[in-house]
């Protein structure tokens, strides 16, 4: 049995198949989905206590990221490194120029080198993930602020990737006018195939990202399967809890070998190790059909990242862990 736990997904689908085909026979394939925009819509922004009207629909968040470098990237694109790699190829689609800050040693981020790129190469947009991804850190709200503050200063814009953040601890957010934030039902929701995005911004800003948005940018099953998902909150909180719950047991997993490898406390459904002892762990357990993700890149070389698992699978990972480490004392 092979088990990929290497693409940050869900193990399983929040929804059962009753409740799927009662959707389906539900939906007006035949029309265009206005209601159901308007629905989801209105669902999401009072689950999050937010204006629908600073709230707005795509395929997808990499959608949005591809928006926002045909709208604001001409400057260039700055971000940090490690970061989602979809940033920088979004960045090429469009020619756009595209600068990274290197992190520092065992993957923290320092603030001072970002603010002087941003200061030095003036770029138009800044783009961090927030939990960050692969190293699933949650930056602070200072860290953040100061990042809009500079590039609000330069007349830019600052987005911040909130895929992962369900997963991360509440905070307050900076509230500039220059700040879009961008987020997804793939990751705790469990609705990746779906491709459901979500920006978030106000003023200006709003209407220059959604201005090139499709009238109808997420099809009405998308649309009508999410609602349903956030109707019913104590089925969703239900989800959630069980998301968690995955989360904490591939935490408390590898806290058996932090002593041998090293791993990244993590706000994410997934866990960052590295070290020279990681790559072996790693591909110790794909031998054993746990598959999880490893990197080609020289900074991420000895990086291995561990997606969530069903908790039913945690046993025989736990296991297979536990052997490893044995081998390695």
């Amino acid at each position: 049995m092979t088990y990929l736990i290497n693409r940050n997904v869900s193990p399983k689908r929040p929804l059962t198949d009753q409740q799927l085909l009662e959707i389906i026979l539900q939906t007006d394939i035949h029309l265009y989905p206005e209601d159901e925009l308007t629905r989801f819509k209105t669902l999401y922004a009072n689950y999050y206590q937010l204006d629908p009207q600073q709230i707005e629909l795509a395929n997808g968040s990499d959608d949005w990221l591809q928006k926002i470098m045909i709208q604001f990237g001409a400057g260039g694109v700055l971000t940090i490194d490690p970061d989602f790699f979809m940033y920088q190829a979004y960045a090429e689609q469009f020619n756009r120029p595209f600068w990274q800050v290197p992190c520092e040693k065992d993957f923290e981020f320092s603030l001072e080198k970002i603010v002087a790129a941003i200061k030095e190469k003036q770029p138009s947009v800044l783009l961090v993930s927030n939990p960050q991804n692969p190293t699933g850190e949650q930056f602070t709200t200072e860290f953040l602020q100061t990042l809009a503050d500079e590039m609000a200063a330069i007349k830019g814009h600052f987005v911040i990737d909130e895929a992962y953040i369900e997963f991360g601890q509440e905070y307050v957010r900076p509230q500039n006018e220059n700040v879009i934030y961008v987020r997804t039902l793939s990751k705790i929701y469990g609705l990746a195939g779906l491709r459901l995005g979500i920006a978030i911004a106000k003023g200006k800003t709003f209407e220059r990202l959604t201005r090139i948005n499709h009238p109808y940018p997420v099809n009405n099953l998308a649309l009508n399967i999410a609602s349903a998902l956030f109707e019913n909150r104590d089925q969703l909180a239900e989800w959630l809890s069980y998301q968690k719950a995955c989360q904490a047991q591939l935490v408390e997993a590898f806290q058996q070998v932090s002593d041998l490898i090293q791993v990244k406390s993590t706000r994410t459904n997934f866990v960052f190790t590295y070290g020279e002892k990681a790559r072996d762990l790693g591909a110790f357990l794909a031998k054993h059909g746990f598959v999880a993700r490893t990197y080609e890149l020289p900074i991420l070389s000895e990086a291995v990242r561990y997606s969530i698992m069903d908790l039913a699978q945690y046993p025989e990972f736990e296991r297979l862990i536990k052997e490893w480490r044995e081998l390695n004392v």
